[in-house]
């Protein structure tokens, strides 16, 4: 990835007068956010009593994240993470994890996330 500074990009449109030369470009500074944002999804499984606990804390930090239940008795949950927000998020759950606050297995993908769901 190459990463522009937000005058490198002004002169590149600049001389090209072409927006589609813009969404190329991917800018790593936070008053520039890059042209296609996407979310970032997450599945764990956590203790069922765990899960508004969890989802308290991601609604804390405002717009980082979204906790959605996919089996409540089961404990899975995804968790939708904001674009540029992923560091912040595994270091917010690798800190509970590590406090004993809340013990949440990673589950790979959704198919995995689908095959606890449906375990017996």
């Amino acid at each position: 990835m190459v990463i522009f500074s937000n005058l490198e990009i002004s002169e590149i449109f600049a001389s090209t007068g072409n927006i589609a030369d813009m969404d190329a470009i991917d800018v790593l500074d936070p008053t520039h956010p890059p042209t296609h944002l996407h979310s970032t999804l997450r599945f764990l499984r956590v203790d069922r009593r765990d899960i508004s606990f969890l989802r308290f804390v991601l609604e804390a930090y405002e717009g980082v994240a979204v906790l959605t239940t996919l089996d409540a008795a089961k404990g899975v949950v995804s968790i939708s993470v904001a674009p540029g927000s992923e560091p912040m998020v595994e270091e917010i759950l690798k800190n509970l994890n590590s406090s004993g606050e809340i013990m949440a297995e990673r589950l790979p993908d959704r198919s995995t996330a689908l095959k606890v769901i449906n375990e017996h």
